[in-house]
């Protein structure tokens, strides 16, 4: 059996992507930063407004399993999982899945490149009978939420820091507004991995449209499945650490308070008890 090759060009016309298509059974076709022309033969393969294709690139336009629904117009499945990057703050990068008859169209920003080069690398690993749609669709979200599972690891550094910093620094003011922009943080993770499960599920259970998941592709899904619990264990485990960490700042600051309170009581006690011994100085003196 002859070895399916994987034939990669640019696209910059209408006439470049029609004459390409005609001659492959499949095609995969990759979008990212797109400029007005891009956009406009992207919106006239998925038959929507071009508005439309540039507000799921940018994420501002939420997606659903069977967002096409006119008669006029061929059914499509549509499903998006951002990518997490997190430094000192959590961002979230669009990445749109869409499929639509013989076509795989991922539309994304460049910071998500990683991926596909990752993606196409495992599409050319494998074997020819493993060479299939739903085998590196699967592979690519498996990616994506392995890429998503670093910033947990990265709050996780965070919330150690704050903890130290809570015992060494009681009085530092930022340290509530840190904890709380970490929980954030959680929260926004919590709801994109249940998001993320929730679509992980649908999958396997195989009620997704145009998506029927190969031997290997189920694999690919189930092993992701145990993957998003286990982080979304670890986003609840860190909340409660926060919590402690929250607790533990306003303990530190309160005895901080006693501590000073008691400070200044000593001081003022030093001051009156001189106050005291000069008066009796003072009387002695007046009566001698």
């Amino acid at each position: 059996m002859a070895k399916k090759e994987l034939r990669t060009a640019h696209i910059s016309s209408q006439n470049e992507l029609d004459d390409l298509t005609s001659k492959v059974k499949r095609a995969w076709i990759d979008c990212w930063d797109m400029d007005e022309n891009e956009t406009r033969i992207m919106s006239s393969l998925l038959e929507v407004e071009a508005t439309t294709v540039d507000g799921i690139e940018n994420g501002r336009v939420r997606p659903s399993y069977a967002k096409c629904l006119d008669e006029e117009c061929l059914y499509y499945t549509w499903f998006s999982t951002p990518v997490v990057e997190f430094s000192d703050e959590l961002r979230l990068h669009p990445m749109s899945v869409i499929l639509k008859e013989r076509f795989l169209i991922t539309l994304r920003s460049r910071y998500s490149s990683r991926l596909i080069e990752s993606a196409l690398r495992t599409f050319n690993a494998l074997p020819n009978e493993e060479r299939k749609p739903s085998v590196i669709l699967t592979k690519l979200v498996h990616l994506i939420i392995d890429e998503n599972s670093k910033a947990i690891v990265s709050i996780r550094d965070m919330i150690d820091k704050i903890e130290v910093e809570a015992l060494e620094k009681p009085r530092k003011k930022t340290i509530t507004h840190s904890i709380f922009k970490l929980k954030k943080g959680l929260s926004t993770l919590h709801q994109l991995l249940w998001a993320e499960r929730e679509l992980l599920s649908d999958m396997d259970l195989g009620v997704i449209r145009n998506l029927k998941l190969s031997t290997e592709a189920k694999l690919i899904v189930e092993d992701a499945i145990d993957d998003v619990e286990r982080e979304l264990e670890f986003v609840d485990s860190h909340n409660r650490s926060l919590d402690g960490v929250l607790r533990l700042h306003e303990s530190a600051r309160l005895l901080g308070l006693i501590h000073g309170v008691e400070t200044h009581l000593v001081f003022l006690t030093v001051i009156l008890v001189a106050f005291t011994v000069i008066l009796v100085i003072l009387e002695i003196i007046y009566r001698v």
